[in-house]
């Protein structure tokens, strides 16, 4: 069903409604939904309403848009208006594809690692599914996880800005990957073995590839007893390495306990070998009660009351 309504008037022209219709801005103005004649040009940037959001549609009341342009129209005698009962609204839209997606999250990398982002590298990326949103010059924003490194399969939330409004945020889960130093052993090591600066080396592999917790400087391994088995050019993770015992099964050391300014001491015995700053099982010589305290040197041990 249309609806015809005619001014008579000198000016003349002619506006007609199409009944479906895609709309580029934020606002569906009467030149993207009618095709204008004569004098009712003018009226292109007539605004009728807000436009529907990225790939969603709205309808409106032919009625309703007939009144708006009488309201308009008092200045322009002899209109004729075509219009429909109801007329379908589409939001144009563009399709973000993966490659600028990943090129997006490329760019936030290199600048958020800063002087590491010579060795970062994207391996992949996930979309939760296709990204569209409104035609038109578009940029985008990644927001990184708060207290999470930025290394291996990682979700990065990004947000997409149409004409300064903010018109989506999606989910992506990024690869990614990042060269460092790590430290390998050049022999195989056993359990027990002191490692000395001939059997480590230092070499470049991808972070996001190796053991959480590994070893960096290779001064860091020198000096430390292996407490696993230690298999040659494999990255060399904190949790095998101890440093050599300072104290060890059997010896007698000085008990201490201090707290709120009191110190108490007492003679006790060592009941396992173990390094500086290492938590250790001691014996009380005196009440027999076994304790734990920590290592602070060769001849004492820390412990609790």
């Amino acid at each position: 069903m249309l609806v015809t309504a005619t001014v008579a008037a000198a000016a003349g022209g002619r506006i007609t409604v199409q009944p479906e219709a895609t709309v580029a801005g934020q606002t569906i103005r009467l030149g993207d939904i009618a095709t204008l004649e004569g004098g009712t040009r003018e009226l292109a940037g007539l605004s009728l309403g807000a436009a529907p959001a990225a790939g969603e549609s709205r309808s409106l009341d032919g009625g309703t848009v007939l009144a708006t342009l009488r309201r308009e129209t008092d200045g322009l005698p002899g209109v004729t208006y075509t219009i429909p009962t109801v007329v379908r609204v589409r939001r144009a839209t563009q399709e973000i594809s993966e490659g600028a997606v990943r090129a997006i999250v490329e760019a936030f990398l290199a600048e958020s690692l800063g002087a590491a982002r010579g060795g970062a590298m994207l391996h992949a990326i996930d979309l939760t599914g296709p990204v569209r949103i409104p035609a038109g010059p578009y940029r985008a924003r990644v927001i990184p996880p708060t207290g999470v490194p930025l290394l291996g399969r990682t979700r990065l939330e990004i947000e997409f800005v149409v004409d300064d409004h903010p018109v989506l945020r999606t989910w992506v889960t990024a690869d990614i990957g990042l060269n460092g130093v790590v430290v390998l052993a050049k022999r195989p090591v056993a359990r027990g073995e002191t490692l000395g600066a001939d059997d480590v080396v230092a070499d470049e592999r991808d972070l996001s590839r190796v053991a959480r917790g590994i070893v960096t400087n290779v001064a860091d391994a020198v000096g430390m007893v292996a407490q696993a088995p230690l298999v040659p050019y494999t990255p060399l993770r904190r949790e095998q390495l101890a440093p050599p015992a300072t104290v060890r099964r059997g010896d007698v050391v000085l008990l201490v306990a201090e707290r709120h300014g009191l110190r108490i001491t007492t003679a006790g015995e060592v009941r396992e070998d173990a390094g500086t700053g290492q938590q250790v099982r001691v014996v009380n010589r005196t009440s027999r009660k076994e304790l734990v305290g920590h290592v602070v040197d060769r001849n004492t041990v820390a412990v609790e009351f």
